[in-house]
C-alpha cells in the first residue's frame, strides 16, 4: 500500500513526519509524493498560529475534495489536539484524527481503519517522547538532519499555544539522543540541527541544567558528523558556559536563533517574556566572545497594546542591533491564552502596516551584510548538486548559497561568495 505524507509547520512536526515515515516503512507500506497515487494520506498538521491553521484547512480541504472512496484520509499533529471531534463534522472524509503525542499510533491506526473500522479517535494528553529505537526515514537532503532532543514548553508566553498543544517540556536522556546523531551520522548526514521548543532548557525540566553542554561535548566526538547547529534558544537560559563552548568549538556553527518577539519592556511584560537588556547583554557578549557570530532572530507585531512608541523603539532596536536574519510575524488571538483578554486590540490594517515596515527595514539590513560576504571565502556544506549552504545560513529558514557547478551533496570545501541574488541569497564558486 502506498502513503502520502504531507508535513506542514515547523522542524519539530517535521520530525514526527519522519518518525512515522519510518514506522510505517518498517511495516511494508511504501510512499508516494503524489495523493492521488496513495491508498492513505496523511497531513501532518501545525495549529500554533491562525495562519498555520488557515494552511492546513486549506490543504486539507483540498486532499478531502479529491479523496476517492477506498482511500483513506488521516489528520494528525497539532490541529486535531486544538479541535478535537469537531473535524470529523468538518470534514467527514476524515477516517481518523491523531493527536500531536499520537503520531506514534499511525500504524496501529491504519491497521484498524484497513479491517473496516470508521472514524477512529486518538487524540490524548500530549506526554509521549520518542526516542531513538524508532526509526526515522529522513525527508531532508542526505547533507543535514534535524535532531529533536525534546519536546513541549514549559515557559507559558502569553500569547503562546503550544504548552497546550505539546505538553510540558520533556528533556530526552543525554543518552539516548547521541545513539539517534551516530545512527545519522552512519546515514552520512554532515550536519545536526538541534531543536526543541526551547533548546536552552534542555535537562531543565529533570533539575540537569548542564545538559546541554554534556549532549554538545558528547556530538562533538562522533567522527563523522562536521557541523552542529543550536536552533531555538531563549535569551534567558543562555549561559556563559554555552557561549564558551560555541566559541571554543570547531564544530558548532557560529550562529544563533534567538527569538526575542519584542524589544519594548512594557511589550515583552504583557507577553510574559524577559526583559530586553537580558537579550541585549547576552548578544553583546555573543558578538564579544563570538565576533563571527550570526545572529537571528523573530518578533511579533501587533500584540494587545502596542503602541507606536513601542513599534518606533522596536524599529529602532532593529535597526542598531543589525541582525543577520529576522522572521516577523503578526500577533494572533489564540482562545484559551492570557493574552487573548489583553486590550486594546490593535487592527489588522495596523497589524500589516507595521509587519511591511520591519520587514523592509530588515531586507535592507540582511542585504547590506550579505554584500559585506562578496569576495570573502567561507565553508559550505552541499545540499543539492548547485545548491548549498554556509554556517551563517540555517537550510529552509535563512537564504541559499547557488553554486556556478555541480558538487556532490554532503560535501564541505571553501567557497568564494560572487554576488546577492534577490537580497537573500548568494552565489558562490568552489575555492
Amino acid at each position: 500500500m502506498k502513503v502520502n505524507l504531507i508535513s506542514l509547520g515547523c522542524p519539530k512536526n517535521l520530525v514526527d513526519s519522519e518518525v512515522m515515515l519510518g514506522r510505517l516503512g518498517e511495516r511494508g507500506y511504501s510512499f508516494t509524493s503524489l495523493p492521488e497515487e496513495a491508498d492513505v494520506v496523511v497531513v501532518n498538521t501545525c495549529s500554533f498560529i491562525d495562519k498555520a491553521r488557515r494552511e492546513a484547512n486549506r490543504v486539507i480541504s483540498q486532499i478531502a475534495s479529491q479523496k476517492r472512496p477506498s482511500q483513506k484520509l488521516i489528520i494528525c499533529g497539532c490541529l486535531p489536539q486544538l479541535e478535537g471531534r469537531s473535524l470529523f463534522r468538518k470534514y467527514p472524509q476524515v477516517d481518523a484524527l491523531l493527536g500531536s503525542s499520537d503520531f506514534h499510533r499511525i500504524d496501529k491506526v491504519l491497521t484498524d481503519l484497513f479491517k473496516g473500522k470508521e472514524c477512529l479517535y486518538s487524540v490524548n494528553e500530549p506526554c509521549f517522547l520518542y526516542s531513538s529505537s524508532f526509526p526515522r526515514l529522513l525527508t531532508t537532503p542526505p547533507s543535514y538532519a534535524y535532531l529533536k532532543i525534546a519536546e513541549g514548553c514549559s515557559n507559558r508566553c502569553s500569547y503562546c499555544l503550544v504548552p497546550r498543544l505539546r505538553g510540558k517540556y520533556r528533556s530526552r536522556p543525554v543518552e539516548d539522543v547521541l545513539r539517534e546523531a551516530k545512527a545519522l551520522a552512519n546515514l552520512d548526514v554532515r550536519e545536526l540541527i538541534l531543536i526543541a521548543q526551547d533548546i536552552t532548557f534542555y535537562g531543565g525540566d529533570l533539575g540537569q541544567r548542564s545538559s546541554l553542554l554534556l549532549l554538545l561535548e558528547g556530538l562533538e566526538k562522533i567522527e563523522k558528523i562536521q557541523w552542529i547547529r543550536l536552533l531555538y534558544t531563549h535569551p534567558e537560559h543562555f549561559t556563559s558556559s554555552l557561549i564558551q563552548a560555541i566559541a571554543n568549538s570547531e564544530k558548532i556553527c557560529k550562529y544563533i536563533d534567538l527569538p526575542l518577539q519584542h524589544t519594548h519592556d512594557e511589550i515583552l511584560a504583557s507577553m510574559r517574556r524577559p526583559k530586553f537588556e537580558i537579550a541585549e547583554r547576552l548578544i553583546e557578549n555573543l558578538r564579544e566572545k563570538i565576533p563571527e557570530i550570526a545572529l537571528r532572530t523573530s518578533l511579533m507585531v501587533g500584540f494587545p497594546g502596542e503602541k507606536a512608541k513601542h513599534f518606533n523603539k522596536l524599529l529602532k532596536d532593529v535597526e542598531r542591533l543589525k541582525f543577520d536574519w529576522l522572521g516577523a510575524f503578526t500577533y494572533s488571538p489564540e482562545k484559551g491564552t492570557p493574552a487573548y483578554s489583553i486590550s486594546p486590540k490593535i487592527s489588522s490594517q495596523v497589524k500589516k502596516k507595521r509587519y511591511r515596515e520591519l520587514m523592509g527595514l530588515q531586507q535592507s539590513i540582511t542585504l547590506e551584510l550579505n554584500q559585506e560576504r562578496v569576495n570573502k571565502t567561507y565553508p559550505l556544506l552541499v545540499d543539492k548538486e548547485k545548491e548549498g549552504h554556509c554556517q551563517f545560513q540555517a537550510p529552509e529558514i535563512d537564504g541559499k548559497t547557488f553554486l556556478q557547478e555541480k558538487h556532490g551533496a554532503g560535501e564541505i570545501f571553501l567557497a568564494r561568495i560572487l554576488a546577492v541574488e534577490n537580497f537573500y541569497d548568494l552565489i558562490g564558486k568552489k575555492v
